[in-house]
């Protein structure tokens, strides 16, 4: 097995890190996937998983291996393998890996212990390509076991760079009907937040809004989770993309907000000083440290 090279210079784990839109689309549909690239998603993930049924997996894969005859793309390219210790998890792997795209995401991710034994698998895999790198991958926690385990003493291996919540998942997992906000989804989505935080990861990344047309729904959903702690959002139609780049991009008056704290914290007047007033609000370390997030996300680009 051969690995082709990157298409082309790219900091893989910085522009995973700071992505919003991640968009779907299916393995075996190389019609769309054209269009998915051209799409202005921060990142395109191809499918192997539940959009493609088990027999039409293997000419996914081969869609797969001749993306990179494609034109170039700014969007990151990754792939949704099926489930670790599933059938296909292997082939899915080593596909992705000869078609040399950006990261994989694994559905039905549990930390802790099984994804210790899915970094090892991986690494073996890689051994038996030219990969030279571990490749990236996002964890998507959709299930009672995958929640849980977040709090796992060494759940990520690091080639771990970000966590996604399938929530409608999640919701089978526990035999109840999806609800898109209600006490289970806002305690899977703390959860996420807590956890990513505590691991350096960066900011998780929502479920998808499952219905393309309605674009108010949309623009609520990722308000809330972007109100959450959240950085990004699944997509699963082109439409969603260009409401989830805004929406999770910084607008003008936090940026405003942060230009004038940092600015009245580096004053000569202000030196020494443990708290300052900035307008009407008292200003210390922590607030200096959340505006300093916001120009540094600001500047960083995203595909």
């Amino acid at each position: 097995m051969t690995s082709t090279p990157p298409r082309a210079p790219l900091d893989v784990e910085s522009a995973i890190s700071s992505a919003r839109s991640f968009l779907f689309v299916p393995g075996d549909r190389p019609d769309r996937v054209g269009k998915a690239l051209g799409s202005g998603a921060d990142a395109v993930i191809v499918d192997l998983e539940d959009a493609v049924r088990a027999e039409n997996r293997q000419y996914a894969r081969s869609v797969i291996r001749a993306i990179p005859e494609l034109a170039p793309t700014q969007s990151l390219l990754l792939v949704r393998v099926n489930a670790f210790r599933s059938a296909d998890f292997v082939d899915d792997v080593e596909a992705a890996m000869d078609a040399g795209v950006d990261g994989i995401v694994v559905p039905k991710f549990v930390p802790g212990r099984q994804a210790s034994e899915m970094d090892d698998a991986l690494s073996s895999i890689e051994g038996a390509s030219d990969r030279s790198a571990p490749m990236p991958l996002i964890g998507l926690i959709e299930s009672a076991a995958g929640l849980l385990g977040l709090s796992a003493p060494g759940a990520f291996p690091p080639r771990v760079l970000r966590l996604a919540l399938g929530a409608a998942d999640l919701h089978a997992d526990l035999r109840i009907s999806y609800s898109a906000a209600g006490i289970h989804t806002d305690l899977a989505m703390a959860t996420l937040v807590l956890a990513s935080a505590a691991a350096g990861l960066a900011e998780p990344l929502d479920s998808p809004y499952f219905s393309p047309d309605d674009h108010e729904g949309l623009v609520a959903a990722v308000r809330r989770a972007r109100e959450r702690g959240f950085g990004g959002s699944l997509c699963i139609h082109p439409r969603q993309v260009a409401i989830v780049n805004a929406e999770f991009g910084i607008s003008d008056a936090e940026r405003a907000w942060a230009e004038k704290v940092l600015s009245a914290w580096s004053a000569p007047s202000n030196r020494g000083k443990g708290a300052i007033r900035v307008g009407d609000e008292l200003v210390d370390e922590a607030m200096v440290r959340r505006a300093r997030q916001i120009v540094d996300s600001d500047a960083e680009p995203t595909g």
